[in-house]
């Protein structure tokens, strides 16, 4: 798979209708770069609010950070923008950098909670979401286009829009994960793509997720009851069946639609392997 892959392969992700965050039991919060908490909420039915989901080794990410920023200096009087990292294999030093590289003056934030992300049902980054002042979704997007050049012109003009644009495809239904009462159970959390996507910008970590996938391989080889997970993050069941391939894998390889089980279970990056034995957690690596 080539690097036009990203943002095509969202084939299988998103059914998005026009959400109320205030019907929401829980606030969704954000982090921001004072570590202090902040409610999403805060932001809503005051004016119209942009959010930009991205992580510092997405290369669509970076390359539409000027546009970003450009669109913020345009409308940022007029329309509240919210960048969020998505928090996965990301941290605040990188962060900081792509902050100072694009001398980005919007306020960022972390999804440390992975709640935000779960909100909106995401399928990957770069991800636009455009709120009206009813605080309902008018438009999704992944691209730096046209389509999203003009709807923020028209929100910024009285902050609603009369027809929404939004993502119409439904993703799929993610398989439980049953932990045995007896015996041991190792479950890898990864995402199809860490091993060569990540190769340029965090070579380190795509060659965790090659010698991770090969570890589980081993333990499978001994009897182990082996199970990954991967993110739904860029990833339909094509792509699965190609990492299938690629590794040889003979154990249940399925996506996590929705990321609860990542959420769950705290995983912020890939590759993490979690070891079960008699339906308790006994460890978990992250290096292999």
């Amino acid at each position: 798979m080539k690097y036009k892959f990203i943002p095509l392969i969202l084939l299988t992700g998103l059914l998005l209708v026009s959400q109320n965050t205030s019907a929401n039991t829980a606030p969704l919060v954000l982090e921001n770069e004072a570590g202090q908490i902040v409610k999403l909420g805060s932001y809503l039915g005051k004016k119209p609010v942009y959010l930009k989901f991205w992580a510092t080794w997405c290369k669509p990410c970076m390359e539409q950070m000027p546009h970003f920023q450009h669109a913020y200096e345009q409308y940022g009087d007029k329309i509240q923008f919210v960048a969020i990292n998505i928090d996965l294999n990301d941290d605040a030093h990188a962060v900081a950098k792509v902050k100072e590289r694009f001398s980005l003056t919007m306020p960022l934030f972390t999804d440390h909670t992975a709640q935000v992300a779960k909100h909106y049902e995401f399928m990957g980054t770069p991800f636009h979401v455009l709120i009206d002042s009813d605080e309902k979704v008018i438009f999704q997007g992944h691209e730096a286009d046209k389509p999203l050049d003009n709807t923020l012109r028209l929100l910024s003009h009285n902050g609603k829009v009369d027809k929404a644009r939004l993502l119409g495809e439904k993703h799929g239904q993610a398989t439980p994960l049953v932990i045995p009462k007896q015996g041991k159970k190792a479950v890898l959390f990864t995402a199809t793509w860490c091993d060569w996507y990540l190769v340029d910008t965090r070579p380190a970590m795509a060659k965790q997720c090659v010698l991770a996938q090969q570890h589980v391989n081993t333990l499978a080889e001994q009897g182990i009851d082996v199970e990954v997970k991967v993110s739904q993050l860029w990833t339909d069941q094509s792509a699965v069946q190609e990492y299938v391939d690629k590794f040889t894998a003979t154990m249940p390889v399925s996506i996590d639609y929705g990321n609860d089980l990542f959420i769950e279970n705290g995983i912020n990056s890939v590759p993490s392997l979690l070891i079960y034995n008699d339906g308790k957690l006994v460890s978990k690596q992250a290096k292999f």
